[in-house]
């Protein structure tokens, strides 16, 4: 029957999005399911009309009402009121990332083929905010050696750049780094969220930004066209409708029934459907032998039955911090703005100065009036990579907070959107509290092995999208293994199994 699946997948975020491509792949047949009626859920990429109808739905918060809450939740404290025209040719995302060249996200991107349904550029420069103006910072052994502005026993000690101690301290005390070299370090390179985190941690995401750069250029990172992770999630997801998924927007779960447990994945001799789930508006109810679900979509009542993720240093965004909020801010600039002062080297390309999408860094206490605890990535989306109409640019400000500090996202972040879009005019504003749920201090018990939770992924510029390709791995081999007891991943070479599609090796990115 048309109604009855191997896996339904609750949620169209990014994790989700991969994980159903890759059971497509391999042939299950797979329902995909979003009450919203867009896809890409916390990494949506939205028209400025669309962003506009969100901003609305968010004005109030329920936080004071809801200590205890599982999903991501947002309170949208200010927008401007008039919306701008051609509001449809903007792709706005909700969660701004940057890919980088090497690592499991273009890796799942290259061999699931979706990296054919879309478009990516190299990202231009990334410049931080220290002393009073923008410096450009290096993002290789090369260019180390051609700055002029670092001294050469700063270049020799930072090459050799590759234990519980705060990274700050690993740099003054291991190479004997000065005060601004370790600060373009942590907050450029390792980009750490805050002061003193976990050495081990940020090692790793140094390795993961030196390891990318060279691959398709000078810089490490690419950005997707039409609004980046969005547009992405929404390609895995036509990956896996073109292998026979079935997809299902802007309908509400209203009921999960759990039948009794047996004997799953028996596909010769008839799939006993363990799982039931009602749609309103839909009269049928929707069978499958397995769950597969993000945190937001999971009632209560299962909560402490089901499978996760287990807890993964790799994965984390900070070893030693709990975010838990970030605050957020989307305007829209007049004009085709440029990476700013970047003390540019004679090699510097004219493309590089000249890019419209590049990342900025403002260390904690690099501006007045702003945070002396988090650091502030600002990311901006303009013309080249169609997110926004010509002489048009997006700017994401983002701000990570470990514990409530009474203020407003706009009182946080005027001051470095000021800092950032000087003599440019503002035409759209929206700024707003993104508040993550409590990280449980226990894995969920793992007593429904049919039923898997990806986790929420935490605000990371640079590796949030790895971290969504390795929950999405872990989920897939979860999956498989219960829809078929029989299956065994040693007769599969690597994540992306080729069921009724195949995988030509030598495909890369469309430029």
């Amino acid at each position: 029957m048309d109604n009855e699946f191997d896996v339904i997948v609750l949620g169209t975020g990014l994790s989700e999005s991969i994980t159903a491509a890759a059971l497509a792949k391999a042939g299950l047949k797979v329902a995909h399911i979003d009450p919203n009626g867009y896809y890409g859920a916390d990494e949506a990429t939205l028209t400025l009309d669309e962003l506009v109808q969100w901003a609305d739905a968010h004005t109030t918060s329920d936080l004071a009402q809801d200590h205890d809450f599982r999903s991501v939740r947002y309170h949208v404290e200010y927008r401007s009121p008039d919306i701008l025209p051609h509001s449809k040719q903007y792709s706005i995302s909700l969660s701004p990332s940057v890919i980088p060249s090497v690592g499991p996200f273009i890796s799942s991107l290259i061999s699931s083929g979706v990296a054919r349904y879309g478009s990516f550029k190299l990202l231009g420069p990334v410049s931080m905010y220290h002393n009073g103006q923008f410096k450009g910072v290096p993002q290789n052994k090369e260019s180390i050696f051609q700055d002029r502005t670092i001294p050469l026993i700063e270049k020799r000690r930072l090459i050799a750049l590759p234990d519980d101690v705060p990274f700050d301290q690993f740099l003054h005390q291991s190479f004997s780094l000065s005060e601004d070299i370790a600060q373009a370090v942590m907050f450029t390179l390792a980009y750490c969220n805050f002061p003193g985190e976990a050495t081990l941690m940020a090692l790793r995401r140094v390795r993961s930004c030196l390891r990318s750069t060279g691959r398709y250029g000078l810089s490490p990172f690419l950005v997707g066209y039409y609004g980046g992770s969005g547009e992405i999630a929404q390609g895995f997801c036509r990956a896996a409708a073109v292998n026979g998924s079935v997809y299902i927007l802007g309908r509400r779960v209203s009921s999960i029934v759990v039948n009794a447990s047996s004997s799953l994945g028996s596909h010769d001799q008839g799939t006993v459907h363990r799982y039931t789930i009602e749609l309103d508006g839909i009269p049928d109810p929707l069978r499958s032998s397995c769950l597969l679900s993000s945190s937001s979509h999971v009632p209560d009542y299962l909560r402490s039955q089901v499978g996760s993720t287990p807890s993964d240093t790799n994965t984390a965004c900070t070893s030693r911090h709990q975010i838990l909020a970030v605050a957020r801010c989307i305007a829209i600039v007049d004009g085709a703005m440029t990476p700013p002062c970047l003390n540019r080297s004679d090699d510097t390309s004219f493309g590089e100065a000249q890019s419209d999408s590049f990342l900025v860094v403002f260390p904690p206490g690099s501006v007045d009036h702003g945070s002396m605890t988090s650091s502030v990535h600002v990311l901006t989306a303009g013309a080249g990579t169609m997110s926004a109409p010509l002489d048009k640019t997006i700017v994401h400000l983002s701000m990570p907070l470990l514990q409530e500090c009474g203020r407003s996202s706009m009182d946080l972040l005027q001051p470095y959107l000021t800092t950032m879009v000087a003599g440019s005019a503002l035409l759209f504003q929206v700024f707003y509290m993104q508040y993550f749920p409590p990280t449980p201090d226990k894995p969920l018990l793992d007593v429904m092995p049919d039923f898997y939770v990806l986790p929420i992924l935490q605000p990371d510029i640079p590796q949030s999208v790895d971290h969504a390709a390795q929950h999405a791995e872990s989920a897939f081999w979860h999956i498989m293994q219960a829809a078929n007891p029989n299956f065994s991943s040693d007769e599969v070479k690597g994540f992306w199994v080729t069921g009724l599609a195949t995988i030509n090796d030598e495909d890369d990115l469309e430029w």
